[in-house]
């Protein structure tokens, strides 16, 4: 399993950077820029914090060690539909704790960002192999996931704002 998540870690840290090159010609006011919903820098510093928030949670989760639920047919088939639909390209409000993220410096939110992704790249080394079935995280649509199901759900989350920030820019 380890193997995997690094994989999907590379993945999601690699979608990540092509996201960055396709922000690399805007000026810091076009990033700030909220005249159409969210700023670029907003949608960042909300996947910043769901990513964040996320890795409290399951942190907070893991205490239980083995008392922790086992994953299901159920658990998983949910979360692959849940990923579908973020996937696309359709819109809808985020929940009312991240709907309004914080407007930091666009150098800023990457650097927060990137804590982030070395704190989760930490905890998946180490997440204890024997638990890879347990259900660590829960997601606000996809219910609760096992670990390697969390990261999937960064992935998808991060192709869904991918959307957004690709309709942000056609309108700058």
């Amino acid at each position: 399993m380890k193997i995997t998540l690094q994989r999907k870690l590379e993945r999601l840290n690699t979608d990540t950077e092509k996201m960055y090159q396709s922000i690399q010609s805007l000026s810091e006011d076009q990033l700030q820029d909220g005249r159409y919903g969210w700023s670029i820098v907003q949608v960042f510093s909300h996947l910043n914090d769901a990513e964040r928030a996320s890795l409290m949670y399951m942190k907070k989760n893991m205490q239980a060690g083995d008392k922790m639920q086992n994953g299901s047919v159920l658990n998983a088939f949910r979360m692959g539909f849940t990923n579908q639909v973020l996937k696309s390209s359709l819109k809808w409000k985020a929940p009312s704790y991240i709907a309004n993220p914080p407007e930091y410096p666009s150098d800023e939110i990457k650097t927060k960002w990137n804590e982030t992704r070395q704190a989760i790249q930490e905890y998946v080394a180490e997440y204890p192999e024997k638990w890879s079935n347990k259900l660590v995280y829960k997601h606000p649509i996809g219910g609760r996931q096992n670990l390697e199901n969390a990261i999937d759900s960064f992935i998808y989350h991060q192709i869904h704002h991918i959307h957004q920030i690709n309709r942000i820019k056609k309108q700058l």
